[in-house]
């Protein structure tokens, strides 16, 4: 079994009703260019962690078919919340739905994988203190629940025993790219080795991430920053975890 990553596929629809290069040319024809990838390279067995902002939808029906989308791809699929994820109801009712279709959503919760080689935990996390956009009097109570949620997923990774942890965010742990925040402290107190992460976008493609932060690697994920292709995420003989596009 192979792990893979992405994030912000942003899908709307096919055709789209929002199509992104609006955002700019590394956006053109990105949906395709991400299912080509993602058939050459990833098999039945094999899982895909998408760090939210899937789909532009407001309502779930309205996701439906972007969702369709991801469950005809090879593999099994974990899902977190982005910001823009705006047809999410519940994980409860969302892995209730999708049991049969091999599509699991995090919010708060770990799994880990067949292999037991990675534990994951998944949640949305949150603007950090320090941030241009953060406001403490409408951010200040989420981003404590969100330490919360994260501290709570990695004490239930501890329980498991894996090989493993990776934390699977849709903000990234950092402020303005580099400064700390409550969630690297979770990540260096429960020695995670692994980041994976979205939200951020217009970065010249691989120049900013990967970076180890206090012995945590973190990876951006977001579609346009990876050239619409994959991460693999593979272990070394030690069972820690580095980069690989291959």
């Amino acid at each position: 079994m192979r792990l893979f990553a992405i994030g912000d596929l942003h899908l709307s629809g096919h055709p789209p009703k929002k199509p992104m290069e609006i955002f700019g040319t590394r956006w053109k024809n990105h949906w395709q260019r991400i299912q080509e990838d993602w058939k050459k390279r990833v098999g039945e067995e094999d899982t895909v962690l998408i760090a939210g902002d899937t789909s532009w939808a407001m309502r779930l029906r309205e996701a439906q078919e972007d969702l369709n989308e991801i469950r005809a791809l090879p593999g099994k699929k974990i899902i977190i919340r982005g910001n823009h994820d705006y047809w999410w109801e519940s994980a409860g009712k969302l892995n209730r739905l999708d049991a049969a279709n091999r599509m699991h959503y995090l919010y708060g919760t770990t799994v880990y994988t067949a292999d037991r080689q990675f534990a994951v935990c998944g949640t949305h996390g949150w603007i950090c203190p320090g941030d241009n956009h953060y406001r403490e009097e409408t951010d200040a109570k989420p981003y404590r629940r969100e330490l919360l949620r994260v501290e709570r997923t990695l004490q239930e990774a501890v329980a498991l025993h894996c090989r493993c942890t990776i934390l699977l965010l849709h903000y990234p742990p950092v402020y303005d790219l580099t400064k700390p925040s409550g969630f690297t402290d979770l990540l260096e107190k429960y020695h995670v080795p692994l980041c994976i992460f979205g939200h951020l976008h217009g970065l010249q493609p691989h120049t900013v991430f990967p970076r180890i932060y206090n012995h945590t690697l973190l990876h951006l994920v977001s579609a346009d920053y990876r050239e619409c292709k994959l991460l693999e995420i593979k272990l070394d003989e030690k069972g820690v975890p580095y980069e690989s596009d291959c």
